[in-house]
């Protein structure tokens, strides 16, 4: 479904990421883990349009979408959430859903201002279908509260309805178990394969390996921009090179 070939990314002398390379299989759930600055978050940003790489190909369903402008590539099916909650605190959990339906709605400054029928029809199915992904992410009756009054997982869940809303195929989360609890953290498990369920296919970055290590059908692992392994949960874990990454040489401390 999608081919990462051999993408590289700069900021000034520091090297993000170079000749990253790997593919992600339609209908599964891809993780990719490595120690911080490890270039994860630079590859969901080149992925989604807000950074072109400097070299390489990013291919979806066969035709090349690196360099293509964000928006084109929400409407072909691509939908991320953030390493930091990213909502409009300001509007009801909701409203913050239907911004994620914009893209696959037809009215435009005239239409709203006219008021055609189909304009109303629209209106109703978007919230119907936003108030839809509410109930999947057990936040049905928080849909009229403030965002930005939400305990701190809520506003997770809110993203994750947010991006669901506008139909992805290919759904980016950017640790999505970050400052969760135990049990915030299960449910989530659960809420990412039932998205799998749905259909989307799910790349994952994460930092919680227990996680991971459940859900993901495929592992790749960065270490300092490059690629240091890919396989299934299995074979990450039993890879030495892995465990050096993370543990530092010999064991004695993180790098």
């Amino acid at each position: 479904m999608l081919n990462i070939e051999n993408v590289s990314k700069a900021f000034g002398g520091v090297q993000a990421l170079y000749r990253v390379h790997f593919q992600v299989r339609e209908g599964h759930i891809q993780a990719v883990i490595g120690p911080n600055g490890a270039g994860k978050t630079t590859l969901f940003n080149v992925i989604t349009g807000v950074y072109a790489p400097d070299e390489g190909r990013i291919v979806l369903d066969g035709t090349e979408i690196h360099g293509r402008p964000m928006h084109e590539l929400v409407a072909r099916g691509i939908a991320r959430t953030f390493q930091n909650v990213e909502l409009f605190p300001s509007m009801t959990v909701l409203e913050n859903v239907l911004v994620g339906r914009h893209v696959r709605t037809r009215c435009g400054l005239v239409g709203a201002m006219a008021r055609w029928p189909w304009v109303g029809r629209e209106e109703r199915q978007s919230r119907e279908a936003a108030m839809d992904l509410l109930r999947f992410v057990g936040l049905e009756e928080a849909a009229h509260k403030m965002s930005g009054d939400l305990p701190f997982g809520w506003q997770r869940l809110v993203e994750i309805a947010r991006a669901l809303a506008s139909e992805p195929r290919l759904l980016l989360l950017d640790e999505p178990a970050a400052g969760l609890n135990a049990v915030e953290t299960e449910a989530l498990a659960d809420l990412i394969q039932q998205i799998r369920s749905r259909g989307i296919t799910v790349v994952l970055v994460e930092h919680d390996m227990n996680l991971t290590m459940d859900i993901s059908d495929r592992i790749v692992v960065l270490d300092r921009g490059r690629k240091l392994a890919e396989g299934t949960p299995r074979e990450i874990q039993s890879d030495e090179a892995v465990m050096e990454a993370y543990l530092g040489r010999k064991g004695q401390g993180k790098r």
